[in-house]
């Protein structure tokens, strides 16, 4: 028999425990990065900047967020071990998560009995498997992503009884707003979000813009970015 590991092993010890980042992380406040951009924006002191501003700091967490939405979909930085899912018997249909990107790997944890590694099957597959599939009862062996609507997810057979589902997924980071300027990532890419805000806020259209500095800054950010695909990987 095959060594399946259990709920806890995949909790504690392979995937890090629930949806919390293990103890020690690193964690970037990009409220740093801001404002280490002000001056170069012409913002002296820092409190020149306000809302009716030819950049605003909101926009500047903006433009923040939106590399840190890019380094998520692009190097999978944020893979989570979710276990919030409860399997119910005689329902297949079920809501992921709201950061959900893309389930990795599955497994169903049963009330009773041994742990069932999911296959993720896409639906035209699962009509070539099963042509009565939706109706089809059983203990679940695949996970669909695409049988049901965008952001949901599919258990085949529909189960027959209880339990959890497992699933190490490819989330998204929280938004970065006033107060809320924290990201799990190496303290060093502070240097990638100066540059991604830099890059916005000269490429915005103003009398400030400035295209030339803002294809510069950018082309600073993907040095940096050259760097997480070197020790992430590329997404698939």
């Amino acid at each position: 028999m095959p060594n399946i590991p259990t709920s806890g092993q995949f909790g504690g010890q392979i995937w890090g425990a629930g949806n919390a980042q293990p103890a020690g992380a690193a964690v970037c406040d990009v409220q740093a990065s801001l404002l280490d951009c002000l001056y170069r924006l012409g913002f002296q002191p820092a409190g020149d900047i306000g809302a009716s501003s030819w950049v605003t700091p909101a926009e500047l967490l903006q433009f923040a967020d939106d590399m840190a939405k890019k380094l998520t979909s692009e190097h999978e930085l944020f893979i989570q071990w979710d276990t919030t899912i409860a399997i119910v018997a005689g329902t297949a249909l079920y809501g992921e998560p709201a950061a959900h990107i893309a389930t990795i790997l599955a497994a169903f944890f049963p009330a009773a009995g041994p742990v069932q590694i999911l296959r993720i099957t896409s639906q035209r597959d699962l009509w070539a498997l099963d042509g009565n599939w939706v109706t089809t009862s059983g203990n679940p062996t695949r996970l669909s992503l695409d049988a049901g609507g965008v952001g949901t997810c599919t258990v085949y057979p529909n189960p027959l009884a209880g339990g959890t589902l497992g699933q190490v997924l490819q989330e998204w980071p929280a938004a970065f707003g006033a107060g809320a300027t924290t990201i799990a990532v190496p303290v060093v890419l502070q240097d990638l979000f100066t540059y991604a805000m830099l890059a916005g806020a000269k490429g915005k259209e103003s009398d400030h813009s400035d295209m030339e500095m803002a294809k510069h800054y950018q082309q600073r950010a993907d040095l940096y970015e050259q760097v997480c695909a070197h020790l992430w990987g590329k997404g698939e």
